[in-house]
């Protein structure tokens, strides 16, 4: 034992042990470190990073004290790796306590605290980490002993010129990123509806991130990543942020036949509500709907039902709900849901199908 740290003490200096022996306690508490720092869905990639940087970090000390024991450039390597190590570590922990700051708590359906990003947290953290990244890289130059080319202004140059050049991948994401997030338009938790490549969708925000929002699509069930330069462009419908104390005022369409009355089609309707209301339960609060002409077309009556809901997460099972009811009563009730002269037409074209001989 007493051969093994004399050798440790002729190999390795006093600044290499405790390196070492840093190194590995920050690889092994690298996870614990931020879970608490971080608790969203990036928390393995920081892991790993900050444990490659890390296992760099061992390798290059024991590369330097047994196989370059004279090699000038090892050491600048290992200091700079440990400037990039720490700058990310205080970034992430400045981070933090910026955004338990300035951002905005939340209470999920476990009880359990969740604090998302707000306009100012999220500008704030943008600027620490552009300041952060600035100091490590000209740290690490002078450390390399590049200095005549940061006093040409070569690096940051080369920096600038990078971002400039592919601003327009990036700065529309983090611009709207910001807009969303000052605007309050959609925060995490509300239900959103647009339109994507002509598809409507109905989606939950999940998280605003740097350059995307991250959405749970209600229809499919799955989860949605749209860019923020893009999510703005669509033209956002915030359904959570319904104007009226009653709730979300949704609609419903029908194709009637103008053989039926106005009270006749109100009374079917309001006998599917009843049914609804007594058997489902999905209405909060049971506001009578409103029956309305909408259009009166060529075929038929178009007939407009209006409810209210709050709870707006449950918007296409409600839907579903409502239209197998009134479904069912119309049957019942002798009223046919299908348009009578694009059906009529469609029996009259079977029949000269059928009573034409064949060749």
């Amino acid at each position: 034992m007493t051969d093994f740290i004399n050798h440790l003490s002729e190999t390795f200096s006093q600044v290499d042990l405790f390196t070492l022996g840093a190194s590995l306690v920050l690889f092994f508490a690298a996870h614990p470190i931020c879970k608490w720092l971080n608790t969203d869905e990036g928390l393995v990639t920081r892991v790993s990073m900050m444990r490659i940087l890390n296992f760099l970090i061992i390798v290059a000390v024991l590369a330097n004290a047994y196989l370059f024991e004279e090699n000038k450039v090892l050491p600048r390597v290992t200091q700079s790796l440990i400037v990039i190590y720490f700058t990310v570590l205080f970034t992430q922990l400045i981070n933090f306590f910026i955004r338990q700051r300035f951002g905005k708590k939340r209470t999920n359906s476990n009880n359990t605290v969740n604090v998302s990003d707000t306009y100012s947290s999220r500008g704030l953290s943008l600027f620490v980490t552009t300041m952060m990244t600035l100091i490590a890289i000209v740290s690490c130059l002078r450390l390399m002993g590049f200095d005549s080319l940061l006093e040409a202004g070569g690096a940051l140059g080369l920096i600038g010129f990078f971002l400039a050049m592919t601003q327009g991948s990036w700065a529309p994401d983090i611009i709207s990123g910001l807009i969303i997030l000052n605007s309050r338009l959609c925060e995490e938790g509300d239900v959103i509806q647009f339109n994507m490549d002509g598809q409507t969708i109905v989606a939950s925000i999940f998280r605003t991130k740097l350059f995307h929002t991250e959405c749970l699509d209600l229809a499919n069930n799955h989860r949605l990543m749209v860019r923020n330069a893009k999510l703005r462009d669509h033209g956002i419908q915030n359904l959570s942020r319904f104007a009226s104390a009653k709730g979300l005022r949704e609609r419903l369409l029908f194709n009637i036949d103008y053989a039926h009355t106005k009270q006749e089609v109100s009374a079917m309707m309001h006998r599917a509500f009843e049914s609804i209301d007594k058997s489902e339960g999905v209405r909060e609060e049971q506001f009578a709907p409103e029956i309305m002409v909408h259009d009166t077309g060529d075929y038929a009556v178009t007939w407009a039902v209006y409810y209210y809901i709050k709870d707006v997460k449950q918007l296409l099972k409600t839907k579903q709900i409502f239209r197998e009811y009134i479904l069912a009563e119309s049957i019942s009730s002798n009223i046919s849901l299908a348009t009578p002269s694009l059906q009529n037409n469609h029996i009259s074209l079977e029949q000269a199908q059928v009573a034409q001989p064949s060749l």
